[in-house]
């Protein structure tokens, strides 16, 4: 029996070993086989800035009363078209209907169309004053919008900027602005970059005001929604990598270059130039037709960088 004994547990042991240890063998054989490879090679880059604003007009006005009062009459309507000077509503100065001012004539201060006012609040809706509301004057310390007029014809997309894109931004540069709505594609370039930034009350981020100006525009109205894409830098034939394949160790670049001859992997630096969020331009370090790992390999010559 002693003998039976010394025969079976070195097999139990042995086939324990490889019961276990198989599938952990098999599992990096099986990872290794599945690491995706991207090759280098010939092409163009372009990197863009892109962010979405609202249309809105360039000079768009509050109409408000002189003097504090009742509405008494208002004689225009969202939408319609209005004169420089034209009567717009007419208030009734005082407390009270028993004070007898003479009524306030409320004109257009320019040539546009009548829109709504903004609400004060996030449930305020927007609005046109009525007949028989009290509005406060011009001279007090918060006035009443009754309307507002806006010029159609001289449209901007304003932009709220993060502080690390707004760098990459100059005036008069030119973009394309797409209209979601019109699914049309209209012409533009980078009007005021604000130089003071605002900060959001509630997560602190900050942003800089941008207005972009809009040419040959049509049909479009206030409110729609507009990406705007401007090219930054545009290279043309030059190698190129996915960012997949590339990686980063104390500040240097380097890859996991497949070696077909040996069939390891050598990790290997780069030197890269322009580069957008799916592909980089290799500078030095690898050649048209080489093939890279997008993960770290297990059958890797050595884990020190080389020079290819």
């Amino acid at each position: 029996m002693k003998k039976i004994y010394i025969y079976i547990l070195p097999a139990a042991i042995a086939g324990l070993a490889i019961y276990f240890l198989y599938p952990v063998y098999k599992k990096y054989s099986v990872v290794e086989a599945e690491i995706e490879k991207v090759q280098v090679y010939k092409g163009d880059i372009e990197v863009t800035f892109q962010d979405i604003g609202d249309i809105t007009p360039r000079n768009i006005i509050e109409v408000r009363s002189l003097a504090s009062g009742e509405l008494k009459e208002v004689l225009a309507k969202e939408g319609d078209r209005v004169e420089k000077g034209q009567k717009l509503a007419v208030v009734l100065p005082g407390q009270s209907a028993a004070d007898k001012f003479m009524p306030v004539d409320v004109l257009s201060p320019i040539e546009g169309t009548i829109l709504k006012c903004e609400g004060n609040g996030y449930y305020d809706e927007p609005e046109i004053k009525k007949p028989g509301e009290r509005v406060t004057g011009a001279s007090d310390y918060n006035p009443t919008c009754i309307m507002r007029v806006a010029d159609l014809s001289d449209m901007i997309v304003k932009l709220e900027v993060g502080e690390s894109e707004v760098m990459k931004l100059k005036r008069n540069m030119p973009v394309t602005i797409f209209v979601e709505a019109l699914k049309k594609t209209l012409k533009g370039k980078i009007g005021i970059i604000s130089p003071s930034a605002k900060k959001d009350r509630n997560g602190g981020v900050k942003t800089f005001p941008v207005e972009v100006e809009i040419s040959g525009h049509q049909d479009i109205l206030p409110g729609m929604t507009a990406r705007v894409t401007a090219v930054l830098e545009n290279k043309k034939d030059v190698l190129l990598l996915p960012i997949s394949g590339i990686f980063e160790e104390k500040g240097k670049n380097f890859v996991y270059l497949y070696n077909e001859k040996t069939g390891k992997a050598v990790k290997t630096a780069v030197s890269l130039g322009t580069r957008n969020e799916m592909e980089a331009e290799i500078v030095s370090g690898l050649k048209e037709g080489d093939m890279v790992y997008t993960d770290k390999p297990l059958n890797i010559e050595n884990d020190k960088v080389s020079k290819s």
